[in-house]
């Protein structure tokens, strides 16, 4: 079995070898296409939207036919602020309209609503119930991700940046006051590849399935894939 990863960004290239090593640890990272044998899987970032799409999914298409011994193709991308129905009709219109074919290649569309730092912000145990500072209560104030779905929060009226900009500020803000990280960047996304916080995510995803919805459908599809 051997998977090819186009993911969105610099997050997501230094988080997903860790999580795959915990939830695939069958599965063997290689540095190149040509290197596959059995039971490997090669990822490479898209470096962020339109991006992972205009320069990349085509060449990466070339890569999966030119070896010839990729089982599935696996693209991880952002939603944004839009639905996870939606980007995945988008990415599906891309590839018709652009006639990209995957030869003998399974394709898995993995929607992360609304970024990876979404994902990060459903560990209960981040959350800071105590707040130390005004900064702090504006986030926990805004919207408490450790019982509302952090899928379904958007930024505060008046906020000059997106949703994944409000998201990221959030965690940023979380993982600090928790004393996990107080420097974390989506180059260096310290704390959230630890085995104990996929655990948490995964806990929180099994006592409420109703949210967490693309994180839960990324777990899956992941088990699936090596089962």
């Amino acid at each position: 079995m051997n998977v090819y990863f186009l993911v969105e960004g610099k997050t997501e290239r230094k988080v997903y070898p860790k999580w795959l090593a915990y939830l695939a640890p069958q599965l063997k990272r290689v540095d190149f296409p040509s290197d596959v044998l059995a039971d490997n899987y090669y990822l490479i970032s898209g470096g962020g939207f339109p991006s992972i799409l205009d320069n990349h999914l085509v060449d990466s298409a070339a890569d999966v036919n030119a070896s010839g011994k990729f089982d599935y193709f696996v693209l991880a991308i952002d939603t944004d602020d839009v639905s996870a129905t939606e980007k995945v009709k988008e990415v599906e219109e891309f590839i018709i309209d652009h006639n990209v074919v995957f030869n003998n290649c399974e394709v898995v569309i993995l929607p992360q609503v609304v970024c990876m730092e979404t994902w990060f912000l459903g560990n209960r145990r981040i959350y800071a119930r105590n707040p130390s500072s005004a900064e702090v209560s504006a986030f926990t104030g805004h919207y408490n991700t450790a019982q509302n779905d952090p899928e379904k929060m958007r930024q505060p009226q008046g906020y000059s940046g997106s949703i994944g900009d409000y998201h990221f500020h959030y965690l940023k803000t979380m993982l600090r006051e928790k004393k996990i990280t107080s420097s974390y960047r989506k180059s260096e996304p310290r704390g959230v590849t630890e085995s104990y916080y996929i655990d948490e995510l995964r806990s929180r995803i099994k006592s409420d399935p109703n949210c967490l919805h693309s994180l839960q459908n990324f777990i899956q599809q992941v088990e699936d894939i090596v089962s």
